[in-house]
Protein backbone atom coordinates (compact mmCIF):
# COMPACT_ATOMS: atom_id res chain seq x y z
CA UNK A 1 0.00 0.00 0.00
CA UNK A 2 1.60 3.41 -1.32
CA UNK A 3 1.85 5.94 1.87
CA UNK A 4 -0.75 8.20 0.54
CA UNK A 5 -3.03 5.18 0.74
CA UNK A 6 -1.99 4.21 3.94
CA UNK A 7 -2.89 8.03 5.13
CA UNK A 8 -6.16 8.04 3.99
CA UNK A 9 -7.00 5.19 5.21
CA UNK A 10 -5.47 6.49 9.19
CA UNK A 11 -7.85 9.58 8.30
CA UNK A 12 -10.64 7.45 7.62
CA UNK A 13 -9.94 5.81 11.11
CA UNK A 14 -9.75 8.58 12.97
CA UNK A 15 -13.13 10.62 11.64
CA UNK A 16 -14.78 7.50 12.50
CA UNK A 17 -13.54 7.31 16.20
CA UNK A 18 -14.42 11.47 16.63
CA UNK A 19 -17.84 10.13 15.18
CA UNK A 20 -18.17 7.15 17.85
CA UNK A 21 -16.57 8.67 20.78
CA UNK A 22 -19.66 11.36 20.83
CA UNK A 23 -22.17 8.59 20.25
CA UNK A 24 -20.19 7.31 23.19
CA UNK A 25 -20.08 10.59 25.59
CA UNK A 26 -23.66 11.01 26.39
CA UNK A 27 -23.86 12.02 30.35
CA UNK A 28 -27.00 10.77 32.26
CA UNK A 29 -30.39 12.55 32.12
CA UNK A 30 -30.77 16.05 34.43
CA UNK A 31 -33.48 14.25 36.43
CA UNK A 32 -31.81 11.59 36.92
CA UNK A 33 -30.38 11.17 40.85
CA UNK A 34 -26.83 10.22 41.80
CA UNK A 35 -26.37 6.68 44.13
CA UNK A 36 -24.42 7.13 46.64
CA UNK A 37 -22.42 4.45 48.28
CA UNK A 38 -20.15 4.45 51.76
CA UNK A 39 -20.34 8.15 50.97
CA UNK A 40 -19.39 8.20 47.40
CA UNK A 41 -20.99 8.34 44.02
CA UNK A 42 -20.94 5.34 42.59
CA UNK A 43 -23.99 5.59 39.91
CA UNK A 44 -27.02 7.34 38.74
CA UNK A 45 -30.59 6.04 38.50
CA UNK A 46 -34.19 7.11 37.00
CA UNK A 47 -36.73 8.65 38.94
CA UNK A 48 -38.69 5.10 38.80
CA UNK A 49 -35.41 2.96 40.11
CA UNK A 50 -34.90 5.45 43.08
CA UNK A 51 -38.26 5.71 44.02
CA UNK A 52 -38.92 2.07 44.21
CA UNK A 53 -36.28 1.01 46.27
CA UNK A 54 -37.00 4.06 48.58
CA UNK A 55 -40.14 3.02 48.89
CA UNK A 56 -39.59 -0.66 49.58
CA UNK A 57 -36.29 -0.53 51.75
CA UNK A 58 -35.98 0.87 54.68
CA UNK A 59 -32.34 1.10 53.94
CA UNK A 60 -32.80 3.63 51.04
CA UNK A 61 -33.24 6.88 51.25
CA UNK A 62 -33.86 10.03 48.96
CA UNK A 63 -31.85 12.67 49.98
CA UNK A 64 -30.99 15.76 49.02
CA UNK A 65 -32.00 14.94 45.42
CA UNK A 66 -29.78 11.23 45.82
CA UNK A 67 -30.74 7.61 46.51
CA UNK A 68 -28.82 7.33 49.40
CA UNK A 69 -27.82 3.86 51.58
CA UNK A 70 -27.62 3.42 55.02
CA UNK A 71 -24.25 1.57 54.92
CA UNK A 72 -22.65 3.46 57.42
CA UNK A 73 -22.04 0.74 59.61
CA UNK A 74 -21.42 -1.98 57.23
CA UNK A 75 -18.56 -3.70 55.80
CA UNK A 76 -17.51 -4.44 52.03
CA UNK A 77 -19.37 -7.83 52.48
CA UNK A 78 -22.62 -6.23 54.22
CA UNK A 79 -22.60 -3.65 51.54
CA UNK A 80 -22.49 -6.40 49.01
CA UNK A 81 -25.30 -8.14 50.76
CA UNK A 82 -27.37 -5.04 50.42
CA UNK A 83 -26.85 -4.00 47.11
CA UNK A 84 -27.79 -7.86 46.03
CA UNK A 85 -30.71 -7.64 48.36
CA UNK A 86 -31.85 -4.32 46.40
CA UNK A 87 -30.72 -5.82 42.85
CA UNK A 88 -33.37 -8.70 43.79
CA UNK A 89 -35.69 -5.73 44.79
CA UNK A 90 -35.62 -4.20 41.51
CA UNK A 91 -35.91 -7.58 39.64
CA UNK A 92 -39.07 -8.56 41.29
CA UNK A 93 -40.35 -4.78 40.49
CA UNK A 94 -39.37 -5.75 36.69
CA UNK A 95 -37.14 -3.00 36.59
CA UNK A 96 -33.45 -5.57 35.32
CA UNK A 97 -33.30 -6.81 32.03
CA UNK A 98 -32.53 -10.24 33.07
CA UNK A 99 -30.83 -12.17 35.98
CA UNK A 100 -27.16 -13.02 35.33
CA UNK A 101 -25.69 -14.75 38.10
CA UNK A 102 -22.66 -13.41 38.20
CA UNK A 103 -20.68 -10.34 40.42
CA UNK A 104 -19.02 -7.61 39.42
CA UNK A 105 -17.29 -4.92 41.47
CA UNK A 106 -18.33 -1.50 42.51
CA UNK A 107 -16.06 1.39 42.53
CA UNK A 108 -16.40 5.15 43.05
CA UNK A 109 -17.81 5.97 39.40
CA UNK A 110 -14.97 8.46 39.23
CA UNK A 111 -12.21 5.91 40.13
CA UNK A 112 -13.41 3.42 37.91
CA UNK A 113 -11.81 0.61 36.90
CA UNK A 114 -8.71 1.65 39.27
CA UNK A 115 -10.58 2.70 41.93
CA UNK A 116 -10.99 0.81 45.52
CA UNK A 117 -13.37 -1.87 45.77
CA UNK A 118 -16.38 -0.76 47.67
CA UNK A 119 -18.82 -4.16 47.23
CA UNK A 120 -20.02 -6.18 44.39
CA UNK A 121 -23.50 -6.31 42.71
CA UNK A 122 -25.29 -8.67 40.33
CA UNK A 123 -24.63 -7.83 37.09
CA UNK A 124 -27.73 -7.31 35.83
CA UNK A 125 -28.37 -4.45 38.19
CA UNK A 126 -25.75 -2.52 37.09
CA UNK A 127 -27.01 -0.53 34.15
CA UNK A 128 -30.25 0.07 36.28
CA UNK A 129 -28.14 2.22 38.70
CA UNK A 130 -25.31 3.05 36.61
CA UNK A 131 -22.61 1.03 38.26
CA UNK A 132 -19.56 1.32 36.09
CA UNK A 133 -18.61 -2.45 34.31
CA UNK A 134 -15.56 -2.99 33.18
CA UNK A 135 -14.51 -4.68 30.23
CA UNK A 136 -11.81 -6.83 28.31
CA UNK A 137 -12.05 -7.29 23.93
CA UNK A 138 -9.42 -8.55 21.99
CA UNK A 139 -8.39 -7.35 18.29
CA UNK A 140 -7.73 -11.24 16.82
CA UNK A 141 -5.79 -10.88 13.93
CA UNK A 142 -4.70 -13.29 11.21
CA UNK A 143 -1.13 -13.30 9.81
CA UNK A 144 -2.03 -11.50 6.75
CA UNK A 145 -3.12 -8.59 8.75
CA UNK A 146 -6.89 -9.30 8.47
CA UNK A 147 -9.41 -9.19 11.67
CA UNK A 148 -11.47 -11.78 12.82
CA UNK A 149 -14.82 -10.50 13.82
CA UNK A 150 -18.32 -12.22 15.29
CA UNK A 151 -21.68 -11.82 14.58
CA UNK A 152 -23.29 -11.51 17.73
CA UNK A 153 -26.82 -14.24 18.27
CA UNK A 154 -29.80 -13.18 17.35
CA UNK A 155 -31.26 -13.97 21.05
CA UNK A 156 -28.98 -11.55 22.85
CA UNK A 157 -31.00 -8.88 25.03
CA UNK A 158 -28.07 -6.15 24.08
CA UNK A 159 -27.37 -5.56 20.39
CA UNK A 160 -28.38 -8.74 18.90
CA UNK A 161 -27.29 -9.64 14.98
CA UNK A 162 -24.66 -6.92 15.10
CA UNK A 163 -20.86 -7.67 14.45
CA UNK A 164 -18.42 -7.18 17.42
CA UNK A 165 -14.57 -8.37 18.32
CA UNK A 166 -14.00 -11.95 18.03
CA UNK A 167 -13.57 -12.02 21.75
CA UNK A 168 -15.10 -9.72 24.48
CA UNK A 169 -16.92 -9.71 27.92
CA UNK A 170 -17.18 -8.37 31.63
CA UNK A 171 -13.92 -8.74 34.45
CA UNK A 172 -16.31 -10.67 37.02
CA UNK A 173 -15.61 -9.61 40.89
CA UNK A 174 -11.72 -10.19 41.90
CA UNK A 175 -11.17 -11.44 38.54
CA UNK A 176 -7.63 -10.04 36.15
CA UNK A 177 -8.44 -8.82 33.19
CA UNK A 178 -6.18 -11.05 31.43
CA UNK A 179 -7.87 -14.84 33.23
CA UNK A 180 -11.17 -13.16 32.23
CA UNK A 181 -9.97 -12.42 28.43
CA UNK A 182 -8.44 -16.10 28.76
CA UNK A 183 -12.30 -16.83 29.65
CA UNK A 184 -14.32 -14.76 27.09
CA UNK A 185 -11.65 -16.24 24.22
CA UNK A 186 -12.48 -19.85 25.15
CA UNK A 187 -16.46 -19.48 25.80
CA UNK A 188 -16.51 -17.45 22.77
CA UNK A 189 -14.28 -18.51 19.95
CA UNK A 190 -12.57 -21.71 20.93
CA UNK A 191 -9.70 -19.66 21.43
CA UNK A 192 -6.30 -20.32 23.55
CA UNK A 193 -4.34 -17.74 24.08
CA UNK A 194 -1.75 -19.72 25.40
CA UNK A 195 1.97 -19.03 23.70
CA UNK A 196 0.52 -15.55 22.29
CA UNK A 197 1.84 -12.50 22.04
CA UNK A 198 -0.94 -10.30 23.55
CA UNK A 199 -0.53 -6.63 23.34
CA UNK A 200 -2.31 -3.97 25.33
CA UNK A 201 -3.99 -1.57 23.41
CA UNK A 202 -5.81 1.65 24.99
CA UNK A 203 -8.34 1.96 28.08
CA UNK A 204 -11.47 3.08 26.20
CA UNK A 205 -14.45 5.21 28.63
CA UNK A 206 -18.48 5.09 27.48
CA UNK A 207 -21.22 6.22 28.63
CA UNK A 208 -24.79 6.57 27.16
CA UNK A 209 -28.86 5.97 27.97
CA UNK A 210 -30.16 2.40 27.63
CA UNK A 211 -32.97 1.30 27.93
CA UNK A 212 -32.58 -0.20 31.26
CA UNK A 213 -30.58 2.53 32.46
CA UNK A 214 -27.04 4.36 31.98
CA UNK A 215 -24.11 2.42 30.47
CA UNK A 216 -21.13 3.33 31.77
CA UNK A 217 -18.15 1.47 31.19
CA UNK A 218 -14.31 0.78 30.65
CA UNK A 219 -12.54 -1.58 27.99
CA UNK A 220 -9.59 -2.14 28.10
CA UNK A 221 -7.99 -3.24 24.36
CA UNK A 222 -5.87 -6.22 23.25
CA UNK A 223 -4.41 -7.31 20.10
CA UNK A 224 -3.18 -11.01 19.09
CA UNK A 225 -1.92 -12.16 15.92
CA UNK A 226 -3.67 -15.65 15.90
CA UNK A 227 -1.54 -18.73 14.69
CA UNK A 228 -1.59 -19.90 10.99
CA UNK A 229 -4.98 -21.63 10.09
CA UNK A 230 -6.76 -20.78 13.13
CA UNK A 231 -11.07 -20.92 12.95
CA UNK A 232 -12.95 -19.81 15.75
CA UNK A 233 -16.09 -21.87 17.18
CA UNK A 234 -18.58 -20.88 19.44
CA UNK A 235 -18.74 -22.47 22.64
CA UNK A 236 -20.96 -20.64 24.79
CA UNK A 237 -23.58 -20.19 21.76
CA UNK A 238 -23.34 -16.46 21.69
CA UNK A 239 -22.08 -15.96 18.49
CA UNK A 240 -24.00 -16.61 15.15
CA UNK A 241 -20.87 -16.86 12.94
CA UNK A 242 -17.51 -15.57 12.29
CA UNK A 243 -15.82 -13.49 9.38
CA UNK A 244 -12.45 -12.86 8.48
CA UNK A 245 -12.43 -9.42 6.97
CA UNK A 246 -9.63 -6.93 5.55
CA UNK A 247 -9.06 -3.36 7.26
CA UNK A 248 -11.10 -1.74 4.72
CA UNK A 249 -13.76 -4.01 5.06
CA UNK A 250 -14.12 -3.77 8.62
CA UNK A 251 -14.24 0.00 8.70
CA UNK A 252 -17.21 -0.01 5.94
CA UNK A 253 -18.91 -2.65 7.80
CA UNK A 254 -18.72 0.16 10.64
CA UNK A 255 -19.60 3.27 8.69
CA UNK A 256 -22.78 1.19 7.70
CA UNK A 257 -23.90 0.72 11.56
CA UNK A 258 -23.20 -3.14 11.73
CA UNK A 259 -20.60 -3.14 14.90
CA UNK A 260 -21.56 -1.94 18.30
CA UNK A 261 -20.07 1.21 19.24
CA UNK A 262 -17.80 -0.36 21.87
CA UNK A 263 -16.41 -3.24 19.32
CA UNK A 264 -16.10 -0.55 16.41
CA UNK A 265 -14.01 1.68 18.73
CA UNK A 266 -12.34 -1.61 19.94
CA UNK A 267 -11.55 -2.48 16.25
CA UNK A 268 -10.76 1.23 15.29
CA UNK A 269 -7.66 1.54 17.97
CA UNK A 270 -6.27 -1.86 16.89
CA UNK A 271 -6.35 -1.00 12.89
CA UNK A 272 -4.21 2.35 13.76
CA UNK A 273 -2.21 0.11 16.28
CA UNK A 274 -1.83 -1.85 12.95
CA UNK A 275 -1.42 1.31 10.51
CA UNK A 276 0.91 2.95 12.43
CA UNK A 277 3.40 -0.26 12.75
CA UNK A 278 4.07 0.06 9.49
CA UNK A 279 5.02 3.74 8.96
Amino acid sequence: MSAAARRERIERIERLQARLLAQASIEPVPDWLPVLLAGERIGTARADVASELASTDARCALLDYCLVFDDEALDRPGRSALLNDLAVKLHEAGLLRGWRNEQLDVRPLADAPAGAVLATIERAACRALGIATHAVHLNAFAPDGRLWVAQRAAHKSVDPDLWDNLVGGMVSAGEPELLALEREAHEEAGLSLHGLAVRRGVLLREQRPLPEGHMVETVQVFDAVLPPGFVPRSVDGEVQRFELRSADAVLSAIERGEFTIEAALVALDGLLRQEAHHD
